[in-house]
């Protein structure tokens, strides 16, 4: 499609304008503005598809409010009409325009053409080579020569005549009408920069149909006579035949779509006519081929299509979500917002910068990033500013590089201080909007500080108890009573039963240091887990009881003890206790499964040596 013209509904206030456009190809029309004055009612969006299904809706910027524009384009009609001289060919140009002209029976002359056609096209507008469908109506007649007059006066001679005045002629030109369709080609070859509709072209069109051709009628008779024939020639009662032409013209643009040119055409089809001979008394029947051509001035008007485009309501974006930054060392450990010593950082672990968007149905969305960078210590000659040493302008990865000339002989980034600055930024026809700066910092600087060792926790394990269960029998009979006496005893039954006994291990206080404060076990030391599973084995394998045929033996349920942490003394600093706990130890996973805070005098109740028993006397 060309470009429209387009009447927008937000200039002026008043209803109509006139249109300013100085080219002379332009329409010149009233173009009824929308939403203004009278015309308030604009097409709602369900009418005005019903109306022009096929027309696609503007996708330019606009208000968030449903306005609608006039949009003009060429329209594929086109009409046209012709004018010109008419000519019956008759075989040389010698026979047709020269002093022995070969029709002597019908005299056809000069004559003259109108042709009016109407043009549908199938190509764009906007193409150099068009192709149509045509279809033309015309009327064309040809003058008669006078020398048929000569001629019918030389037969009326013949019949005895001799005062030729007495003869009575009459006479009417051959005329057809036509109807014909075809192809039609146009090729432009100029074409105006202003106005692409302001076209030159030139124009071919071949077309086939139905030629309805009537002869000319000549007849001389002698009122004197009775009216005595001499000689009449007729139309036959054929009149339709079937025929074509060929039209060709150039054509240049005047005003308001219209074209003036020059046009010659060519036709050729049949003719049907009639001879009554009053000297021989004959009526004699002819056909012949009839064919001529024609030139003159043409004239082309095309229209515009006008419609109401409705516009889409279109909102410019909105840069109001700051992308969100990433920066981490190439093992994912996180760098942004941190500093690290530059030597305890990974070999060949370089930063990795990133981002990533957080707006909603972005529009052409691109991405600035910046690195900077600063020393941790400035050299005489140095630079003092900060410096950037890497930067992406509007691209639509969501990655920088690190720079390979800040990196050691040890594959880490140089020390110093580093922030990145991220933002984004959309473009849309009716504006570009600039996000927020998204920024991150990290610093890689050099040691200046002794490090100094990690204190280390105390752990102790006291008062090492176990509780078990140790079997036993009861017989029990059933005794029946009455008035306090009893009557009767019945049958004894030996009944399993289980008492529990808490018994404390032999085993001195257990202690182990490490600088992590252990506060629940998940699996006890080694050395302490083997010598509780020793107990557990000495208790369950003593001497049991027997019941019911199968040996039962004593089972252990837990351990307890008192546990206790400290911090020792480091870095001169005091040591100090971290607290107590009365713990269990599950005897199958040997692991703290319950861990109860004590307070000191708790504390020192369980852990105080047991006082010594009184020694009795025998007697």
């Amino acid at each position: 499609m060309l470009s429209p013209t387009v009447a927008n509904a937000q200039q002026s206030a008043d209803t109509l304008r006139r249109n300013e456009q100085g080219d002379k190809c332009t329409p010149k029309e009233n173009i009824y503005r929308l939403g203004r004055g009278v015309y308030t009612d604009t097409l709602r969006r369900a009418d005005f598809r019903a109306r022009a299904s096929d027309v696609a809706e503007l996708d330019d910027c606009d208000t968030t409010l449903q306005t609608f524009v006039l949009v003009r384009r060429p329209s594929p009609w086109r009409v046209g009409a012709y004018v010109g001289p008419n000519f019956a060919y008759c075989g040389t140009w010698d026979a047709t325009f020269g002093n022995n002209r070969r029709d002597n029976t019908l005299y056809n002359g000069t004559g003259f053409n109108i042709t009016l056609n109407t043009d549908y096209f199938l190509s764009r507008p906007e193409r150099r080579l068009r192709f149509g469908i045509g279809a033309a109506f015309g009327y064309q007649n040809y003058r008669t020569r006078r020398d048929y007059i000569d001629f019918l006066r030389t037969r009326a001679s013949q019949l005895g005549i001799p005062n030729t005045a007495e003869v009575q002629i009459r006479q009417r030109s051959s005329e057809d009408f036509f109807f014909t369709l075809g192809p039609v080609l146009q090729w432009t070859f100029a074409r105006s920069r202003r106005n692409p509709s302001c076209t030159s072209f030139l124009e071919l069109s071949p077309k086939i149909g139905i030629y309805r051709t009537e002869a000319a009628l000549l007849a001389a008779s002698v009122p004197s006579l009775n009216d005595r024939l001499v000689r009449m020639v007729s139309p036959s009662n054929r009149l339709n035949h079937f025929g074509g032409n060929l039209s060709l013209g150039v054509f240049f643009p005047l005003r308001n779509t219209w074209h003036v040119g020059v046009q010659a055409q060519g036709f050729y089809t049949g003719l049907n006519y009639f001879i009554v001979d009053g000297v021989a008394d004959q009526l004699l029947s002819y056909y012949r081929k009839h064919g001529g051509f024609n030139a003159g001035l043409a004239v082309r008007k095309g229209f515009q299509q006008k419609k109401l485009i409705p516009k889409a309501p279109v909102s410019c974006p909105t840069c109001d979500s700051v992308p969100v930054v990433t920066v981490r060392f190439a093992n994912q450990t996180p760098l942004g917002g941190l500093s690290y010593v530059g030597d305890s950082t990974a070999a060949n672990s370089l930063p990795s910068i990133s981002w990533r968007s957080r707006t909603v149905n972005p529009k052409n969305e691109t991405f600035t990033a910046r690195l900077y960078y600063r020393p941790d210590s400035v050299a005489a000659g140095s630079p003092a500013s900060d410096q950037i040493i890497a930067e992406v302008v509007n691209t639509t990865d969501t990655t920088l590089t690190f720079p390979s000339t800040y990196v050691d002989e040890a594959g880490r980034a140089r020390r110093g201080f580093y922030y990145v600055t991220v933002h984004n930024r959309q473009t849309a026809k009716c504006g570009t909007c600039m996000s927020e700066v998204a920024t991150t910092s990290f610093a890689l600087l050099k040691p200046n500080f002794t490090p100094q060792a990690p204190c280390e926790f105390r752990h102790k394990l006291e008062r090492l108890e176990v509780f078990y269960r140790n079997p036993y029998t009861r017989d029990i009979a059933s005794v029946c009573y009455c008035n306090g006496e009893v009557i009767s005893v019945g049958e004894k039954t030996t009944r399993l039963r289980f008492s529990g006994l808490n018994r404390r291990l032999a085993i001195d206080p257990y202690t182990f240091d490490s600088t992590a404060l252990v506060l629940n076990f998940s699996q006890l030391p080694g050395p302490l887990a083997q010598q509780l599973l020793e107990e557990k084995r000495k208790i369950e394998s003593g001497q049991g009881i027997r019941y019911k045929g199968r040996r039962v033996r004593p089972q252990v349920q837990y351990f307890r003890a008192v546990f206790s942490a400290e911090q020792l003394p480091c870095n001169g600093q005091e040591g100090r206790p971290v607290g107590s706990f009365n713990v269990i130890v599950s005897d199958n996973t040997y692991s703290i499964t319950d861990l109860k805070p004590l307070s000191p005098e708790q504390y020192q109740k369980l852990t105080a040596p047991a006082a010594p028993q009184p020694s009795r006397r025998r007697r």
